[in-house]
């Protein structure tokens, strides 16, 4: 798997989707147990997971016996968990993949939303919204059509 950097990010690209995570290229990456991944679907919205092991699970409830967290680790939860059975980012890879490849990403995980393509506020009022102005790079995203731009 071909791993590329692109400034604080770590890069994995595939037919579907595209992976980026911050991670210490110099480490083993086949060790990882606990990665949140930004998602990037071809064609499609980007999403954000939290990627982690049953073992990286455990160790944090065992942490928090201890810290007295989660009521004394009596309870774990975290929103956009995806949980692979074996540690490392080939694992974690193959699991997004599976979300992305049987459709289920959009369920297991939230849309990050585009700060250059927000959905309008609503106001209570009934007055337009106002929205602030966000500097945002010339567009190179496929997914609007032409007349957008």
């Amino acid at each position: 798997m071909k791993i590329t950097q692109d400034g604080p990010f770590l890069v994995v690209e595939r037919e579907r989707f595209v992976a980026r995570f911050s991670a210490d290229p110099s480490s083993d990456l086949e060790r990882l147990q606990d990665q949140d991944i930004y998602v990037t679907v071809t064609g499609g919205p980007t999403y954000y997971a939290t990627v982690m092991t049953l073992q990286a699970i455990d160790a944090a409830l065992r942490r928090w016996t201890r810290t007295g967290e989660a009521a004394g680790g009596r309870y774990f939860w975290s929103t956009d968990l995806v949980i692979t059975p074996r540690a490392g980012i080939t694992a974690m890879i193959e699991a997004i993949d599976g979300l992305v490849r049987e459709g289920e990403i959009a369920q297991a995980c939230q849309i990050v939303p585009d700060p250059c393509n927000p959905p309008p506020p609503k106001r209570l009022d009934g007055l337009p919204p106002s929205l602030p102005q966000i500097q945002c790079p010339p567009s190179t995203d496929t997914r609007r059509s032409s007349a957008a731009r």
